[in-house]
């Protein structure tokens, strides 16, 4: 009876502490996580116009490859998009487990530093710079309207992916750095589809005014005017 008493006791103490082995390892950290709160920033930052480099030197800036071809203007605007966890918490549910729960993101989707070069080699009375600076301008201009049309989405998408991704699990409280970066990775994971989208629609949009056919229009126009010009000139004389 002894020994039958000291068996059912150990059996009891083993199911308990497989009992206490197995609760941090199966209970989900997602419903002890309220949601975090999310800070959404968006700029097109301060536009400036740059007419002190040469030809060659923006040429340069824009890395053209094409032998013989000179740009005399030149659209930077910088994509800035960056995600940060400022705040999380951590609550350890027992001795092998411990939950990673963010408490505040911010993110930033934008641009840092638009600039527009053109050409000092041009004359500001000519016909090419004129059509240089607008061609510029149409480059940030869809670089806006670009922006624009994505931070809905993408607002949209950051709001799903902090309700889906709400915590991850560690083995310990001092590994709360390594669930902070964990979280950091599945919110960029989510976030990667819409913005090589928004990448790939920008360079769409801007190629249809950086082509060669367009490039000919511009000159094209340049050269007649250049000729009506000089028509209205020679008349003028007679």
């Amino acid at each position: 009876m002894k020994r039958f008493f000291y068996l059912l006791l150990f059996v009891l103490l083993d199911a308990n502490r497989a009992a206490a082995w197995s609760y941090g390892e199966f209970v989900s950290c997602h419903s002890l996580n309220p949601m975090p709160a999310v800070t959404f920033k968006t700029s097109y930052g301060q536009l400036v116009h740059d007419f002190n480099l040469t030809t060659s030197e923006i040429t340069s800036r824009a890395h053209l490859k094409e032998k013989g071809f000179f740009a005399d203007g030149l659209a930077v605007a910088g994509p800035r998009i960056s995600f940060r966890l400022l705040r999380y918490t951590v609550r350890q549910l027992d001795d092998n487990a411990t939950c990673v729960l963010p408490a505040e993101v911010e993110f930033f989707f934008g641009y840092s530093q638009p600039e527009i070069f053109v050409s000092k080699d041009l004359d500001k009375d000519s016909c090419r710079f004129s059509v240089v600076i607008r061609h510029e301008q149409v480059h940030q201009r869809i670089n806006k309207l670009v922006l624009e049309y994505f931070l809905p989405l993408i607002s949209n998408e950051l709001q799903q992916a902090v309700r889906d991704v709400k915590a991850v699990k560690v083995a310990s409280p001092e590994q709360a750095q390594e669930g902070a970066m964990q979280l950091m990775k599945y919110y960029h994971a989510r976030l990667e589809p819409i913005l090589n989208m928004y990448r790939q629609v920008l360079d769409n949009e801007q190629k249809k005014l950086d082509n060669m056919t367009n490039y000919g229009n511009e000159w094209e126009l340049c050269r007649k005017y250049e000729s009506e010009r000089r028509q209205k000139d020679a008349e003028a004389d007679e």
